[in-house]
């Protein structure tokens, strides 16, 4: 219902790039494509009328740089005032020797054409594209980079940033990310998070950013810029059919336990989504079949070994964030710091 939300399909535009496979295959592994969630991220657009004439996907070997940068230049130069940018990326990111940061075009190497440089989407955008708003979404490593871009050059435009990682920080290969922002999109109940049945911007991002830590123990990135309203309606919620729906949990399937979200219930039968899994993998199972999740926490300044590379290394905690740790090595510079994963991390013995 198109005039319940903070946006208006009709004035959308979308640009999509989902690289998941490199003619460099020796620099940059491929993806699965089995139910890729660009995709469907965009066959949500077009289910909400936004026009095809307003939607542009690049996918894998259409994906070269040359065609990124001319088809959103192309796209720009079509926007009028008051119209939305939404635009996403997934795939590889990185960053040149020089510390500048990349999405991971089909065509990138490591010489002449490293990528889609993440500086030139909001400087893009700012030359070209006829409205004042702009939501921008990345599904890889380094992403917060784009963040850190769009603060730095936003202008004219407005910016809502919101990605899989920080602009320092890996990203896993899973869907997770995406997965979250469409469920928000579809209105899943669980995203609404005071329960108005409007899912906000700012809602979607705390979702999100709980999953990202809970089932891939990474710190995401959202922040905005300009006047974008962070209470953005995006999506009426459904009603919440059971309390325990949005739980997170740990469930049991054929004996192994995996990071899951209950999504549904009928009686005392649960239904979970498991973390980086096929929506067709989803089971119903019961209570017995459930648990909480305990992660052990370590207090910052606690003194730590941690994994690189496979080795171990001294280390100390400096922070702690949605249960993912921040640390320091004790024989590094502080540019060395990072977010790491549970499993990195041992007490010293």
């Amino acid at each position: 219902m198109a005039h319940e939300l903070g946006w208006t399909p009709a004035r959308t535009w979308v640009f999509v790039v989902g690289t998941l496979e490199w003619k460099h295959d020796d620099i940059y592994s491929a993806f699965p494509k089995k139910q890729r969630r660009d995709a469907a991220l965009v066959k949500f657009f077009r289910d909400q009328q936004v026009p095809d004439d307003q939607i542009v996907y690049l996918q894998d070997r259409a994906a070269t740089t040359r065609k990124i940068q001319q088809s959103l230049e192309d796209l720009l130069a079509q926007t009028r005032a008051g119209d939305l940018l939404v635009l996403y990326y997934c795939g590889h990111g990185g960053k040149t020797d020089d510390g500048v940061p990349y999405f991971a075009s089909y065509d990138a190497d490591d010489a002449e054409n490293p990528g889609w440089a993440m500086e030139s989407v909001p400087a893009t955008i700012e030359r070209g594209f006829g409205g004042s708003h702009a939501i921008l979404l990345a599904d890889c490593c380094y992403s917060g980079c784009l963040a850190d871009a769009a603060q730095r050059q936003a202008r004219r435009v407005a910016y809502a940033c919101l990605t899989s990682s920080l602009s320092s920080e890996l990203s896993t290969g899973n869907w997770t990310f995406t997965e979250g922002l469409l469920a928000g999109l579809r209105g899943l109940a669980f995203t609404d998070g005071d329960g108005n049945q409007q899912i906000t911007l700012k809602e979607l991002a705390a979702q999100m950013i709980d999953s990202m830590a809970f089932a891939e123990e990474q710190v995401a990135t959202f922040s905005v810029c300009g006047d974008f309203d962070p209470g953005l309606v995006i999506a009426p919620a459904r009603s919440l059919p059971h309390p325990q729906v949005g739980r997170r949990v740990e469930a049991r399937s054929e004996g192994e336990w995996y990071p899951a979200q209950i999504v549904d219930a009928d009686g005392d039968q649960l239904k979970v989504h498991y973390y980086g899994y096929e929506e067709t993998d989803d089971e119903w199972l019961t209570a017995e079949d459930l648990r909480e999740v305990q992660r052990p926490t370590y207090a910052v300044g606690t003194p730590v070994e941690v994994q690189w590379k496979r080795k171990w290394y001294p280390a100390t905690i400096k922070d702690l964030r949605n249960g993912v740790h921040y640390i320091q090595y004790d024989d590094f510079d502080a540019e060395w710091n990072e977010w790491v994963a549970l499993k990195r991390i041992r007490l010293v013995k």
